[in-house]
């Protein structure tokens, strides 16, 4: 992350940005390009106003999404306590071709994020045939 924050071209394309408790970083349906990544804090991801994954790792890449499938916001990011992040403002395919560092980090939380759906589902599954066995 160090040589990530102190690279001046993608820092230029940056700005570091403050929210308080309860604060939206990022609306659901938004148009908006660029990705965050955590300084401190703590972040809700909400889908249709349903909490579904928080992040508090320093340096954790999220709100990516939208640009990589090139469509609008996926979810609603939203401060959970005071929160700090930078605001990357700079298309995946630059961050591709320049960052493979960051390339790295995003393909890494995203492989995490995937693995923790996963399990929740698997949970979810598993609790309906316990409580809905076949007869």
């Amino acid at each position: 992350m160090k040589n990530i924050i102190e690279d001046n071209e993608l820092l230029n394309s940056s700005n570091i940005q403050e929210y308080a408790e309860k604060q939206v970083i990022a609306s659901e349906g938004d148009k908006e390009v660029g990705w965050y990544v955590l300084l401190k804090g703590r972040v809700g991801v909400f889908k249709h106003d349903r909490n579904v994954a928080e992040f508090s790792q320093r340096g954790v890449v999220f709100g990516e999404l939208s640009g990589i499938l090139n469509t609008p916001r996926t979810a609603t990011l939203i401060a959970l306590e005071p929160t700090q992040v930078i605001h990357f403002k700079t298309s995946l395919d630059n961050i591709i071709e320049h960052y493979p560092k960051m390339t790295k980090q995003i393909i890494i939380n995203l492989a995490e994020r995937l693995a923790k759906t996963t399990d929740n589902l698997i949970t979810v599954v598993e609790k309906d045939i316990e409580t809905n066995p076949k007869s």
